[in-house]
């Protein structure tokens, strides 16, 4: 358990900070301090703190370390976190509490697949895999259509730059997603997990 600690704390952290980006970027645009603002200000601090010390406490422990590919995968996972986190923050304090976005949705299984990672749960490994491999599929379509699709913001078609960063976005999204799917297929990811590896066949010998 106490091998959790540290991929547990970097997962608070990362999303706590994740938080407070939409609260600075909304206090430059408009300078204004409203209560929705404070508040997720106030909850990424306690979060912070927490991550922090998780942090400190699993990393004086002399347990055992994860496994690398164990390590890849738990650290996909946490980018996907601190993603839904920032989009969340940015509805509540910059789109007027407007929360009913897919983010939201997928917070909660992200986060339970994240659970079930760090406590070597088979099912955790076989539906991060699965969601890895499709998500791929997806963003590799998705990256395809960005040049010709009719991108909007808020009604407005975006300009030349913002199909750059939507891009950027995605192609980054898809080299995570590679390498969670990747890690899981290690050996000794598998191991780790309780899954059986498959034997490694050897090349005859010619003499």
């Amino acid at each position: 358990m106490r091998q959790a600690f540290v991929p547990i704390g970097w997962a608070v952290f990362f999303s706590a900070l994740a938080l407070i980006v939409p609260v600075v970027m909304g206090r430059l645009e408009d300078g204004l301090w409203t209560f929705a603002r404070g508040a997720v200000l106030g909850v990424a601090g306690s979060l912070l703190a927490v991550g922090v010390a998780l942090i400190w406490t699993g990393s004086r422990q002399h347990s055992p370390p994860l496994p690398a590919g164990v390590r890849i995968a738990l650290a996909a996972n946490i980018v996907f976190l601190a993603f839904f986190a920032l989009e969340l923050s940015d509805r509540i304090v910059r789109q007027e509490g407007r929360i009913g976005y897919w983010s939201t949705y997928l917070h909660l299984p992200t986060l339970a697949i994240f659970g079930g990672l760090v406590a070597g749960r088979r099912w955790a490994w076989w539906t991060w895999r699965l969601v890895s491999a499709l998500s791929v599929l997806w963003f590799v379509g998705f990256a395809v259509l960005v040049p010709f699709a009719r991108l909007q913001s808020d009604g407005i078609p975006i300009p030349w730059y913002g199909r750059v960063y939507v891009m950027a976005i995605t192609l980054a999204f898809i080299a995570i997603l590679t390498a969670a799917f990747r890690s899981l297929g290690r050996p000794e990811t598998r191991n780790w997990f309780g899954l059986p590896v498959a034997a490694k066949v050897s090349k005859p010998t010619v003499v």
